[in-house]
């Protein structure tokens, strides 16, 4: 926000931009990018009853402040724009006091319009080109970030608040790609980005909104935590927090004996909303295009349940933002030791599985598959490259128009029993399926498809009726995957790189060179 006009001592970390009486939502400054199309608004405080007028690529606009001093200004369709124009702010009548302020009207300079994409989730969302090693190639794509100034990006700053936050926002203000802003970008975010950008043309914005080691639940809006498995706990310590409240008031009064010696320690935060109070409700106002969703970690103990956590999360924030957001997910890289039991269900096989599940059953969702690119001794695997490009695909083919684009390695459909085998049939097989492998440091290298007798699909487990589980023979037949073990002559279950560590045994592909998802047809 450096040339912004601000008042004097505002900062790009301002919790807001202010003219006077007129202050601007922190969501906004110098390098931002407008959301294309309808519904893009510009937001903030002023006096209530005080007018506001927002001016931009041709329109005024005036809004009004409410009886909270909450003002909203909504263009008409914005059209894409590459020319950084500025974006003027400014109370409708000033006062001689302001009249005489030079910090009125706020102007933003360089705004472009083209689409906003939200990167939330934790830590590997979150991870950076800032420290050295932390991405492949990290010198080599910093230097030629400079390639790329339509590619934009702003940090929200970490706030966690027990109630929701209507206004309030501290910011890093917008960034426009270069070698001094890539450190502080979002890796996943900029690859993302800057694949849409190449292919488009159209100015790529990234909310870079998210909090390193924290749960699904943190993100969750209060009336959708308390719709949760957990909704009881967390109206429950709402109660308790209003009865802190009311406590700590009289005990301001002196009135101490109104609080029990075991009050303090009963107040429990049950880790719910928090996030979503201070760093996503702030945004409400915000048209993003779509939803960049990399988590999981965290909720490793929720296995399966994971499922019914995104199908809220994708709700709610659906519900919040008014309109059916693409969501599209990263699905848990491959960690920890490799193991040998075929049963698998370790680490993050199950929430790994809760992710493909909820992609398979939910309209304009998608799955960045990433178990070939994992690290077994690492949880932030450092090709995040592979990572944006494949989130992007989704994009491109659901967004952008690229209709006959394959997006995904192959994802499980449907199983079917035929003499003494198990035949796997899958959506996104593209030209055709192969054993294929891939060094997991070697973004944008496509796999290497294994020699002519030694072409075998690995990963494969089978099992009966017993629920004991043997490691299968799988071979390409066509479209499909035909599975079978000496040990089981009447099977009834496959499961595939259900491992939390399936790397050098997670080798189908599709010919586009995309890995197939890790899945399971059993729900033993």
């Amino acid at each position: 926000m450096a040339a912004a006009v601000l008042l004097a001592g505002m900062t790009a970390g301002s919790v807001w931009a202010e003219a006077a009486a007129v202050r601007v939502s922190g969501y906004f400054s110098d390098h931002m990018v407008l959301q294309r199309g309808e519904g893009t608004s510009v937001w903030g405080k002023a006096a209530p009853g005080e007018k506001v007028k927002v001016a931009f690529a041709g329109q005024s606009l005036e809004a009004t402040a409410d009886a909270k001093g909450d003002w909203k200004a909504t263009f008409a369709k914005l059209a894409v724009s590459t020319v950084g124009r500025d974006l003027v702010i400014s109370a409708a009548v000033p006062s001689i006091e302001q009249s005489n302020n030079p910090n009125n009207p706020t102007i933003f300079r360089d705004v472009l319009v083209g689409d906003v994409w939200i990167a939330s989730g934790q830590s590997n969302a979150e991870m950076t080109f800032g420290m050295l090693g932390n991405v492949v190639n990290q010198k080599e794509e910093i230097a030629r970030a400079k390639d790329y100034p339509n590619v934009r990006s702003i940090k929200v700053e970490r706030r966690s608040s027990a109630w929701p936050i209507d206004f309030a926002l501290k910011t890093s203000g917008w960034r426009a790609a270069d070698a001094a802003t890539l450190p502080k970008i979002t890796a996943m975010g900029y690859f993302f980005a800057r694949d849409v950008n190449a292919k488009t043309g159209i100015p790529i914005g990234i909310v870079d909104d998210n909090w390193s080691g924290q749960y699904i639940q943190e993100f969750l809006s209060p009336a959708a935590a308390e719709a949760s498995p957990l909704g009881k706990d967390m109206k429950a310590w709402r109660i308790k927090v209003a009865e802190w409240h009311e406590a700590y008031a009289a005990y301001m009064r002196g009135e101490r004996e109104t609080l029990g010696d075991d009050f303090w320690p009963s107040i429990e935060d049950p880790l719910e909303s928090r996030i979503h109070n201070g760093m996503i409700r702030p945004i409400r106002h915000l048209n993003p295009a779509g939803v960049l969703w990399y988590q999981g970690c965290a909720n490793e103990g929720d296995g399966l349940g994971y499922e019914a956590l995104l199908d809220t999360l994708i709700a709610d924030w659906r519900g919040m933002w008014g309109k059916d957001l693409p969501f599209y997910f990263v699905q848990l890289a491959s960690y920890t030791a490799p193991t040998t039991d075929p049963k698998g269900g370790n680490g993050f096989a199950a929430v790994r599985e809760a992710q493909r599940r909820t992609v398979a059953k939910t309209p304009r969702t998608g799955l960045a598959v990433a178990i070939d690119i994992g690290n077994a001794g690492d949880i932030h695997p450092k090709n995040k490259q592979d990572v944006g490009t494949r989130l992007a695909r989704w994009a491109r083919r659901d967004v952008y128009g690229e209709k006959d684009l394959v997006v995904s390695g192959p994802l499980y459909k449907s199983m079917k029993v035929e003499d003494g085998k198990i035949r796997i049939s899958f959506d996104h097989v593209g030209s055709g399926l192969m054993a294929a492998e891939k060094g997991p440091d070697t973004p944008g290298v496509a796999p290497t498809p294994c020699e002519l007798g030694d072409d075998k699909l690995k990963g494969f487990a089978i099992a009966g009726a017993d629920k004991r589980w043997y490691w299968a023979n799988a071979e390409i037949d066509g479209q499909d995957v035909v599975v079978s073990a000496e040990e089981v002559s009447v099977p009834v279950a496959v499961r595939y790189a259900f491992r939390a560590n399936p790397m050098g045994d997670c080798n189908l592909y599709n010919k586009e060179g995309l890995p197939a998802s890790p899945f399971r047809t059993d729900d033993w």
